[in-house]
């Protein structure tokens, strides 16, 4: 028998397939409404078995694995009948049709498109998850190259050190899992294993230091989908980190678990990035991959048929024809045209009705009301009169409820004060705040890079003399901000700044230097989560603390 290898030759059984998995979902479905219909069941996973082979003869092994379990599935069902077994099982029938067809339009096989469908079947089967990089293979043989550069630290500072940098990670991770703001908690986890792996130098965990810092690049630099595969890697890299706080000096010469490292690289083989640790771990390790993240989260979308959120549309929507009025209504004011005031009723009737839809029913019935009235208006409306006032009141109001849609800022009670005067303008004092927030994170950039000119140059004080001035103004802007916790640790930085670099007689050590630059670039990706409007918490403000109380000069807690 010759063995069909070509994806194109499953137009040959496609027709056989489909009648096998519509006759599967007609049987499931009976079986839901009638329990005692165990026979149903039988043909089920019979039907599924003969496709498992249909599979492993066209070399689709993805489809070959789901046709397994969900044979496996069916004949659990007989023992432990649940609707959740039942539901899950359902769905997996209408992803594998969906792979076959996306497998005959697309001539290409993808398997780590079937991944989450496999888990999602396995995990209401009460069975372990199944790895991301289960359809991926890599020479995990390959040392690190380059090799680590020998650490000035010593072994044993290590502990503690790795205690400090796996709670920087954990705040970071603590963020990913809550589905915060992606690119700071990722920047923040990346540094700080970044840290320890400059600290801890050539040993055992060497390479897998290498290695999840290339994944954490890998994520951030390719704005990586965040699934929950990817969240149970990234805990899996805090665990490695406990090992290190808690087994010692000697922690540090044992070697990860084979497992993390694959899917580590099957991550990194996913990111377009062509240079760095990542081009680094591409190299070492010659990995090659015929996709990258953004096309296979693309290519999920399209056979799952994801869309995005509705809620951000229909704010976006608002807030365009909000735009449209007030361009009309300015027109009006200054006597450039006549205005239309009919269509301007019927559009605040439209917006009326999308109040309703999001359960805003008190502002969509005055604002309904408001487009009555406003539809009778003559051309000649007075500009100046009371109603023509009431009329712009009521459209800030509506852009203020668009705004509360689409807006997160940290901290919380900025949002809420905000929104309590109705006079104000969310997305102009968004802008405002913003603008500060550039200006913070400017003067941030600054003053990391004066730090590193000082180190460059043999601790030449001169290279910091423009910090005070530059503190001062950061400090400004973070009282404006109300940002009195992270306003305290860039005081405290200022300080050490003053006493120990400017006006000390002895020479920091590089990892006080390290240490202060953790502190800074908690409080930057703090404001980089607020530009983001995705906050980061008050968590990597916390790291930031520590890091200053380690350098001696603690952080005065807010009241």
């Amino acid at each position: 028998m010759v063995a069909i290898t070509n994806t194109t030759s499953l137009t040959f059984l496609k027709e056989a397939i489909d009648s096998t998995l519509t006759e599967a979902e007609n049987r499931l479905e009976a079986f839901s409404e009638n329990h005692s219909l165990h026979e149903e069941l039988t043909y089920i996973a019979d039907s599924f078995q003969q496709l498992r082979g249909i599979c492993q003869v066209v070399e689709l092994p993805a489809a070959a694995l789901m046709s397994e379990e969900m044979g496996l599935a069916a004949r659990e069902l007989r023992d432990k009948v649940s609707d959740a077994r039942i539901q899950a099982l359902g769905n997996a029938i209408v992803l594998l049709t969906r792979y076959f067809d996306y497998v005959q339009l697309k001539n290409r096989t993808l398997p780590a498109l079937l991944i989450q469908g496999l888990n999602d079947l396995r995990q209401a089967n009460g069975k372990a998850l199944i790895q991301e990089s289960h359809f991926f293979s890599a020479d995990l043989s390959v040392a690190r190259t380059p090799p680590a550069k020998v650490s000035e630290l010593k072994r044993s500072e290590m502990p503690a050190l790795a205690r400090r940098l796996r709670h920087m990670y954990q705040v970071g991770l603590l963020g990913i899992l809550r589905n915060q703001s992606a690119k700071p908690n990722l920047k923040l986890m990346a540094r700080a294993l970044a840290r320890l792996d400059k600290a801890a130098g050539p040993c055992g965990m060497s390479r897998f230091l290498w290695v999840a810092q290339g994944v954490l690049t890998a994520m951030f630099s390719d704005d990586m989908a965040i699934t929950s595969a990817r969240k149970a890697l990234l805990s899996q890299y805090d665990r490695q980190l406990k090992g290190l706080v808690y087994g010692g000096e000697q922690a540090f010469d044992a070697e990860p678990p084979l497992l993390l490292v694959k899917e580590s690289l099957y991550v990194v083989s996913l990111s377009q990035q062509q240079s760095g640790v990542v081009d680094e771990i591409k190299t070492a390790f010659s990995l090659k991959n015929s996709i990258t993240d953004e096309e296979l989260q693309r290519e999920l979308a399209l056979m799952t048929g994801a869309s995005g959120s509705v809620i951000r549309s229909v704010a976006s929507a608002m807030r365009e024809e909000i735009a449209e009025l007030k361009h009309s209504l300015d027109m009006a004011s200054q006597g450039v045209a006549d205005t239309n005031y009919q269509q301007v009723g019927e559009s605040l009737q439209r917006l009326g009705s999308t109040l309703s839809m999001i359960g805003k029913d008190e502002d969509a019935a005055a604002i309904k009301q408001r487009g009555a009235e406003v539809g009778k208006w003559s051309a000649d409306q007075s500009v100046e009169g009371e109603a023509f006032h009431a009329l712009v009141d009521d459209l800030l109001t509506i852009e203020n409820v668009a705004a509360n849609l689409e807006r997160s800022l940290a901290p919380e009670d900025d949002v809420h004060r905000a929104a309590s005067n109705s006079s104000i303008s969310l997305y102009q004092l968004d802008e405002a705040r913003m603008t500060v927030v550039g200006e913070c994170r400017a003067g941030l950039a600054l003053a990391k890079r004066s730090v590193s000119s000082f180190m460059d140059n043999n601790w030449d004080a001169m290279h910091l003399s423009n910090l005070p001035g530059t503190f001062a103004s950061i400090a400004g802007g973070l009282m404006f901000l109300e940002l009195e916790r992270a306003k305290s640790v860039t005081e405290s930085c200022h300080k050490y700044i003053v006493k120990q670099l400017i006006e000390g007689t002895s020479n920091p050590t590089r990892e006080d230097m390290e240490t202060l630059a953790d502190a800074l670039t908690g409080v930057d990706y703090y404001l980089e989560s607020m530009e983001e409007q995705k906050p980061i918490g008050d968590g990597v403000l916390e790291v930031a603390e520590e890091s200053m109380k380690a350098l001696g000069y603690p952080v005065n807690k807010v009241a």
